[in-house]
């Protein structure tokens, strides 16, 4: 694993496919340590390799061992090598070959997806290569299948929908949520429970009382 790994506490949950909630309540009660980074106003709390790799086998540790047990685990596991793929305590083994191939994986997938997304300073993030909104899509992908948006937005693949959909999770737009389906589906819908009235190309054209 690169020694050079930092990564928010939302991307280390992508990364080792845990909750953020459960990896921010990890740091809170002082499991597991974050660093403090500035980028502008905002104070990030980031984690690095040992980090990964305890979280990646929390489970076998919280079942096998009591606190105590759990904090000499990680504390050996931050004195431990990168390059290391064994962590041995006592008469407890730890094999990390898998757990660095998950992670590793897992950081390659993350790449992939930030390659497929346009950052722009100040202005809510497109899919590269078009003026469609990352968020927009990502929310559209709660309510509709993949084949349904790529219907709705010719210009898009089922790979940039699905990298939409996992941007938004590890960096989650503020605010309201956006509708998660399109307008031309609402519509639709709309028109197939007879709230209203459609012309031959399924424009709505009068709307009916509901009783």
């Amino acid at each position: 694993m690169e020694r050079a790994v930092s990564l928010t506490l939302n991307e280390a949950s992508y990364v080792v496919e845990q909750s953020s909630t459960a990896i921010n309540r990890a740091v809170d009660r002082g499991v597991i340590k974050a660093k403090l980074q500035r980028r502008g106003k905002v104070r990030l709390r980031k984690v690095g390799p040992a980090e990964l790799r305890f979280l990646a086998i929390s489970g076998e540790v919280e079942r096998k061992l009591t606190p105590a047990g759990r904090r000499e685990v990680y504390e050996a596991m931050r004195r431990l090598s990168t390059d290391a793929h064994r962590l041995e305590i006592g008469v407890m083994t730890f094999q990390l070959v898998e757990v660095d191939r998950r992670i590793a994986g897992r950081l390659k997938r993350l790449e992939e997806v930030k390659t497929l997304i346009d950052e722009r300073p100040n202005a809510e993030p497109v899919l590269r290569g078009t003026d469609v909104a990352v968020y927009e899509i990502a929310a559209l992908a709660r309510g509709q299948t993949v084949a349904e948006i790529v219907e709705d937005y010719p210009g898009l693949t089922p790979a940039q929908v699905d990298a939409a959909s996992e941007y938004a999770k590890v960096y989650p737009k503020a605010g309201r949520p956006l509708p998660g389906r399109s307008l031309k589906r609402m519509l639709s819908d709309m028109a197939a429970s007879g709230v209203w009235d459609v012309d031959g190309d399924g424009e709505p054209i009068e709307p009916r009382q509901i009783p």
